[in-house]
């Protein structure tokens, strides 16, 4: 896989229709989505990253859905490009934004890509 994981995921929920990023926008829109790889590790040119992928919205109704949305896609949906499957380990469970004041949701989700 030539691209990176983490950009693999970004697209994937983009192609959700989620405004999807590494990083919280500079400027707070309605809602977006999060992903960070937190751990993981490479054997046999397969690589199996875990993933820290946060959902957040004006409402905890719509972070919670949009985790819920996530959790299912990731459960019965086709993979991102590059990856053979996901799991998700964690979640969905509210991890609430004291520096935005912003609901959130945050799902943990390991992935099986091929390098």
């Amino acid at each position: 896989m030539s691209n990176s994981t983490t950009e693999a995921m970004v697209r994937w929920l983009a192609g959700m229709g989620y405004r999807a990023s590494t990083r919280p926008p500079s400027t707070m829109p309605a809602e977006f989505v999060t992903v960070e790889r937190t751990a993981g590790y490479v054997e046999d040119f397969i690589d199996h990253p875990t993933f820290a992928v946060q959902t957040w919205a004006r409402t905890e109704d719509r972070a919670e859905a949009m985790a819920v949305d996530i959790k299912s896609a990731a459960t019965f949906g086709e993979p991102p490009d590059g990856f053979a499957s996901l799991r998700v380990d964690a979640g969905e469970y509210s991890y609430w934004d004291e520096s935005t004041g912003m609901p959130r949701y945050q799902l943990v989700i390991v992935g099986t890509a091929h390098l």
